[in-house]
């Protein structure tokens, strides 16, 4: 998923966005996406995996299903950039990543992995920022092009993220298929991708349409949203941090 979101800011929103400042914010959120993708080939090496493990996941239709889908989208019309969008921002960074997120932040729960656990975490932060970002951008796409906003393409998205939760919900069978995790259950993070999917609809300004109420695996936000904490000797904290520095223009430049 990270090659192709990488792709996706690459060889499609870069080439319909050109004001400098949003060039700025997708080149490096593409950046971030070249580290993610080292970042988990790293994992790979450190516990012994082949080479050949990269391209494994084409062998279950599970994963394919999600590969594929996700090759079907172009910026060819405003309708389509819209579409496009939602779909690898709000629900590829910010909706079918996060199945994996619970996966794997569950180990470092039990206090297994604490590295890999590290560098999800680090992921975590930045697809969040991403969505977050990208959704702001297509909510002003759509204030610029009101009349694309109309029934078909609203049908459109809700369409796209029922298609996603569903590779979801197969996806999570198969990580699931040999039982239980520890601390975790796969109808916990089904709910889970759904409680997502609500949010990520309601900031494209559209209604949530699955029947959870609350997070069901609120021990991940606490994980998540904690104030991050590090030893210096040991690592380095690497939170964003916000509004950070004091003052304003007028007074650096002030004679005083």
């Amino acid at each position: 998923a990270d090659v192709e979101v990488s792709n996706c800011y690459i060889r499609h929103y870069m080439n319909v966005f050109k004001p400098t400042e949003t060039l700025m914010m997708m080149s490096s959120f593409a950046a971030m996406e070249s580290v993610h993708i080292a970042a988990y080939s790293h994992l790979l090496d450190t516990i012994g995996m082949p080479e050949s493990e990269y391209a494994a996941f084409l062998k279950y239709k599970e994963m394919k299903d999600k590969y594929d889908y996700m090759q079907g989208f172009d910026v060819k019309s405003n309708h389509n950039i819209a579409k496009t969008i939602a779909v690898f921002s709000a629900f590829t960074e910010g909706l079918q990543l996060f199945a994996s997120f619970a996966i794997l932040l569950n180990f470092p729960r039990q206090n297994k992995m604490k590295g890999m656990g590290q560098i999800v975490t680090w992921s975590v932060r930045d697809e969040t920022l991403h969505c977050n970002s990208m959704i702001k951008l297509f909510r002003t796409f759509i204030d610029e092009n009101p009349d694309i906003w109309t029934d078909k393409l609203k049908k459109e998205i809700y369409e796209a993220c029922r298609t996603i939760v569903a590779h979801e919900d197969a996806f999570i069978n198969l990580a699931f298929e040999m039982g239980p995790i520890t601390g975790l259950t796969s109808d916990e993070v089904k709910q889970y991708i759904r409680w997502i999917g609500n949010r990520r609809l309601i900031q494209l300004g559209l209604e949530p349409i699955y029947q959870v109420d609350k997070n069901p695996l609120t021990w991940l936000d606490t994980m998540l949203n904690a104030v991050e904490h590090m030893n210096f000797f040991e690592g380095r904290a690497t939170e964003y941090s916000k509004a950070s520095t004091k003052g304003n223009w007028s007074e650096a430049f002030s004679d005083n």
